[in-house]
């Protein structure tokens, strides 16, 4: 009898669970402090710059640069239908770093500093996830003169 295996699904509690109903309707929100307003990620309830207990909802804009990123090919058997993956370290448009996955885009593209947005996917039926991928290019507009602008 073979049974499959599945990767742990999140914890999803009354404190996160802002965070998770977010995701389900593609919108990336965190917590800041309301005392000294760092923005935090993962959602926390004790702030980590000044240990305040105050905080809020905040939304993210979705937006952030490459920081690293790796390839992985050999994988445990929970991810083994998902290999190769790419994860990587990118830096929020709000400050935090955080560890993510990186679709859409081919490892030999991907270049530190680079440009990139959020995307949404699927766990679960339930449960609602989400990933990074780079920006699509500014299309350049020509210009008098032959010369070409961004738009």
């Amino acid at each position: 009898m073979s049974e499959e295996v599945r990767a742990y699904l999140p914890r999803i509690t009354q404190f996160n669970r802002p965070f998770w109903e977010g995701l389900k309707e593609k919108v990336f929100r965190t917590t800041r402090c309301q005392d000294c307003q760092a923005v935090s990620f993962p959602p926390r309830s004790l702030c980590p710059e000044c240990f305040s207990d105050r905080y809020e909802w905040t939304r993210l804009s979705g937006e952030a640069t490459l920081y690293s990123f790796t390839k992985h090919e050999i994988v445990p058997r929970a991810y083994i239908k998902e290999a190769p993956y790419i994860t990587a370290m990118v830096d929020l448009s709000e400050g935090p770093r955080l560890l993510c996955r990186i679709k859409n885009a081919a490892y030999e593209d991907l270049i530190p500093g680079m440009s990139l947005e959020i995307g949404f996917g699927k766990l679960t039926e339930e449960i609602a996830t989400f990933y990074f991928e780079p920006t699509p290019p500014t299309p350049t507009l020509p210009l008098e003169g032959g010369e070409q602008g961004r738009g």
